[in-house]
């Protein structure tokens, strides 16, 4: 099975090496990332102008672009070969209506446009100045345990999954698989005036949690799976 990876923290980011590493068994890896981070990009492509692609190893490519831009390249030129599209893993999480926002997503998102499979992958971390190495190893195990389900699990034409793993630092017990539909209430909207520019102060984890939602199921330390159409939850 012929894998592509893929990510929006880029080329050197310590999850996208720890999901090439859990998936080092399922089959030959080609890794096109973008060349730096770019976290937030959403669905961006890149147009009028060129693109430069870096081969910094055998399979191996960084990109000047978006993950977008990455994954069109990779199934065009660079692993036409490619089965299927896994994106990540996100430093951060990527819940409900964070697909829209997240460049983790989109690519995998343009790799079902283009008709192939996929599944985006991102680690909840409440903390991320106590994260640690080991936060990375508890994501590896994580990801053989999705991979083993959602290869062979049918998906809907055009779609693709999100996967959202809690938070490593507070797990007291083995994550479940629970599959769940987005959370659809909005991020919480703060911003304070400073200086005469407006600062965005949300706090991630206090944001809505519906019962059965992905935003409650990940916050409950369980592993979040969503299936998702192009244009929305399916």
């Amino acid at each position: 099975m012929n894998l592509l990876l893929t990510n929006d923290d880029g080329i050197h980011a310590p999850g996208l090496r720890t999901l090439q590493d859990a998936l080092a068994d399922v089959g030959p890896i080609t890794v096109v990332a973008p060349h730096e981070h770019l976290s937030g990009c959403s669905h961006q492509v890149s147009f009028g102008r060129p693109l430069q692609v870096t081969t910094l190893a055998e399979n191996r490519h960084a990109v000047d672009g978006t993950p977008a831009d990455c994954t069109r390249l990779g199934l065009l030129h660079l692993a036409p070969e490619t089965e299927w599209v896994m994106s990540g893993i996100n430093d951060g999480g990527n819940l409900g209506v964070d697909v829209y926002m997240s460049g983790t997503v989109a690519a995998v998102r343009e790799a079902a446009l283009l008709g192939k499979r996929g599944i985006a992958f991102s680690q909840y971390i409440r903390n991320h100045e106590n994260a640690t190495a080991s936060d990375w190893s508890a994501a590896a195990s994580m990801v053989r345990q999705v991979i083993e389900v959602l290869l062979s699990k049918p998906l809907q034409p055009g779609a693709f999954w999100n996967v959202n793993f809690p938070d490593p630092q507070n797990l007291n017990r083995a994550s479940d698989l629970v599959f769940c539909p987005l959370e659809t209430d909005h991020l919480p909207m703060q911003y304070k005036l400073q200086d005469g520019r407006y600062h965005y102060s949300g706090i991630y984890h206090e944001r809505s949690k519906k019962p059965g939602h992905d935003v409650h199921v990940c916050f409950s330390g369980d592993i979040a799976i969503t299936q998702i159409l192009p244009h929305g939850s399916a």
